[in-house]
């Protein structure tokens, strides 16, 4: 009997100490973070029969429990992402409403209004030289802004992408790092407490970068850590990497993948979430708005002022050319265009209708046998090209189609994204400034044909109508006369070939005017009806400013968003609509933290270490040891009674 009772002193004493060493760690690790409250279980040993009774034999520990509640640690792994991303987006519409707030970018609309009261100073004396100096200067000005911003905006872009490969290279390190904990189980048996912990905490971190969803593998083999929408990061005992490659079909927009074993495998970032959601919303979302928009405002000024200069007179008489950049250049045509290096397709995107231009990307996809587009809504639609010249009209802009795409390739068509970008200065010389406009007030015209001077030659003043088909003419046909209503040429029907649809006119040789043969060259687009009348009058005038007038109006104008908004509307509709975002992301970001907070404490109220808790049971359990040593003591005794009895 001293045997049993020293048997279950032992194990008493043993177990008084596990619980003593257990609330010893627990109280140690008050500050830890990550730390899981543990608990002894202790279990009654099996009874002994003895003389037809049973008798107790002490007890043992069953486990050393970790206090946890799976659905518990799932919902702040959860707040945590949802938490990280709308902190982050919080942080980069902040940011992105303080740059358009700055005082750099308040220069936009200034400059802008600055070059407008130039025009209006110019007007009064549109022959003064040094008016027109200015106005030269304002132009610069602004332009020069616009390209300051453009350049601005695209070094946030820049820093985006380094935040990116950043938080990429701290997710493969928390990959591998949890892929040593898994290893780790593996080698040793238990219930690996601390191990575990470590695991959650790890897990908790990556939860701040992308969504994670954790689940066990069979024959306790560790866990299957998944981000995304099921992209396996870590198998087990096995670790995959993430790495941005090269888009497509725009190699500069580099995309997630997942690298697994010798293989790349492209991913969709759309699921995300967390800080990397966050920074490619940023990169592909909102910092493209900006230089959308914004390249809209300066694709939407320098095409009107550049059509103007085309529809007045210089000061040395000539058909005024291009102030700003030629947005219907060829070269700055195709760089609308991002296709894959490898791509054959020769596209290139003009604009045509300024007012119904739209910001954003547009996808080209030909499947082999039709070409599909989906627009920045992502709507998707089917195409009728004009076979003529391969080409289809979309939202203001013309999608010119040389060589056609390969059977399966997309290529991309952002129509305004380099806009604020490509805006220079094409002349410095005062003079060019075409002040006079060469259309003349008896111009009657009810149809949407557009009279455009190409050269300006010996005929200075002259008069085109469109006439019906008559007797001599099967078709309509444009009669061309002088001032004085002498014919100057019946031949040429209308609406004019495509391929060549300029009209060259001379003064015959008899004619007073008549100097060196100079052509006049001008154009007439479809659209007329019969009997409209284009009225033209090349000759120089002193204080000609009917051009300066128009450009004038263009302040007004609502020649914008479908003729809604003006110019500088556009500017202030951003940074409206990018304020508006920032003040939601900030109540979005104020809510997922109070939701993260709460998790936060779910998780703290059932695992947590409460000190109060811990020295009671210190005492407790203290006791129970000193109690536990006395009966180890009196098995002592008794043994020893029996020995001298002997």
């Amino acid at each position: 009997m001293a045997s049993d009772l020293l048997n279950v002193g032992t194990q008493s004493v043993l177990t008084a100490q596990r619980q003593l060493n257990t609330t010893g760690h627990n109280i140690s690790n008050v500050n830890t973070e990550g730390y899981s409250r543990q608990s002894v279980i202790q279990g009654t040993n099996d009874p002994r029969m003895f003389g037809g009774s049973t008798y107790g034999m002490g007890v043992h520990v069953e486990n050393v429990r970790r206090s946890w509640d799976q659905f518990a640690v799932n919902e702040l792994n959860l707040s945590s992402t949802n938490n990280a991303n709308k902190t982050d987006t919080q942080d980069n519409l902040d940011m992105l409403s303080s740059m358009l707030s700055s005082v750099a970018s308040k220069k936009i609309p200034e400059n802008l209004n600055e070059w407008f009261d130039a025009v209006k100073t110019m007007a009064d004396t549109p022959n003064d030289l040094g008016a027109r100096k200015v106005v030269l200067e304002k132009a610069k000005i602004f332009s020069d802004t616009l390209n300051d911003f453009h350049e601005t905006v695209r070094l946030q872009s820049d820093v985006t992408n380094k935040k990116l490969d950043m938080g990429i290279e701290r997710v493969n390190q928390l990959a591998l790092e949890i892929r040593d904990i898994h290893r780790l189980m593996m080698r040793t048996p238990g219930p690996h407490n601390d191990l575990m912990d470590q695991h959650e905490k790890l897990v908790t971190e990556l939860s701040e970068y992308t969504k994670v969803t954790v689940t066990p593998r069979k024959n306790a083999e560790g866990f299957n850590v998944h981000i995304g929408n099921g992209h396996t990061l870590v198998s087990g005992t096995e670790a995959s990497q993430l790495k941005m490659i090269d888009g497509y079909p725009d190699v500069h927009q580099r995309r997630l993948a997942m690298v697994e074993g010798n293989g790349i495998k492209a991913i969709k970032s759309d699921d995300m979430d967390g800080k990397i959601g966050a920074l490619l919303e940023m990169r592909d979302k909102h910092i493209p708005q900006l230089q959308d928009e914004m390249g809209r405002l300066a694709t939407g000024f320098s095409y009107k002022i550049n059509q103007l200069q085309s529809q007045g007179l210089d000061l040395n008489g000539k058909i005024g050319k291009d102030v700003f950049t030629d947005v219907n250049s060829e070269l700055v045509a195709k760089s609308r265009v991002f296709a894959a290096p490898d791509s054959q397709a020769d596209v290139a995107v003009y604009i045509e209708d300024i007012s119904a231009i739209k910001g954003g990307e547009y996808s080209l996809r030909y499947d082999g046998d039709q070409y599909s587009v989906t627009t920045p809504k992502g709507e998707q639609m089917s195409l009728n090209i004009d076979r003529s010249d391969s080409s289809f009209v979309l939202d203001g802009m013309k999608v010119q189609i040389g060589e056609g795409l390969a059977a399966g390739e997309r290529v991309l068509l952002r129509p305004t994204r380099s806009g604020a970008a490509i805006i220079k200065m094409e002349t410095n010389d005062a003079k060019a400034i075409a002040a006079q406009s060469y259309e003349a007030s008896t111009t009657f015209a009810q149809g949407n044909a557009k009279f455009k001077i190409r050269e300006a030659g010996d005929v200075k003043e002259f008069e085109v109508t469109v006439q019906p088909a008559d007797e001599k003419h099967d078709k309509p046909w444009l009669k061309i006369t002088d001032n004085k209503g002498n014919l100057l040429s019946d031949k040429y029907s209308y609406p004019l070939d495509k391929d060549n649809p300029k009209i060259e006119i001379s003064v015959p040789k008899s004619h007073p005017l008549h100097k060196n043969g100079d052509a006049t060259v001008f154009e007439l687009s479809e659209g007329a009806l019969m009997n409209d009348k284009f009225t033209a009058n090349l000759v120089p005038s002193e204080g000609g400013n009917g051009n300066l007038r128009k450009m004038q109006k263009i302040q007004t104008d609502k020649m914008m968003d479908g003729k809604s908004s003006t110019l500088i509307d556009v500017y202030h509709n951003l940074n409206t609509e990018v304020g508006l975002k920032s003040s939601t992301a900030n109540r979005l970001a104020s809510v997922a933290r109070l939701e993260h907070e709460a998790a936060q404490e779910r998780v703290a109220s059932i695992s947590g270490v409460n000190l109060d808790e811990e020295a009671a049971n210190m005492m407790k359990f203290q006791q129970a040891y000193m109690a536990s040593s006395r009966v180890m003591q009196a098995a002592n005794d008794t043994f020893n009674t029996i020995l001298q009895l002997r």
